[in-house]
């Protein structure tokens, strides 16, 4: 692996979506990696719905509007990650400044 930057959040998506039992971990590790760092400090997965989409927390109505642009890039990224369609769209929701 020398040479060849990878994210802590990259490493633990891979790591963990190999295990039946931390699917859940591993999506949120593959969603933070699709955000990146900047956008991640401003949104967090919650969890996933039973249609597909993902629950995600942003800290303002501008955030919102950010991700809602950016909503099929981010899913096809997380599906990468996953190996799988997993991500079928999101639920965005503004929620308390964390």
């Amino acid at each position: 692996m020398r040479g060849r930057r990878r994210t802590v959040a990259a490493a633990l998506a891979e790591a963990l979506a190999r295990r039946p039992e931390a699917q859940s971990a591993a999506l949120a590790a593959a969603f933070a990696e699709a955000c990146g760092p900047r956008l991640s400090r401003e949104v967090s997965m919650r969890g996933r719905l039973r249609d597909g989409r993902l629950l995600v927390l942003v800290s303002s109505p501008e955030w919102a509007t950010q991700v809602t642009e950016l909503a099929s890039a981010l899913c096809e990224r997380v599906n990468a990650r996953m190996g799988r369609a997993v991500a079928l769209g999101l639920e965005i929701r503004i929620g308390p400044e964390r």
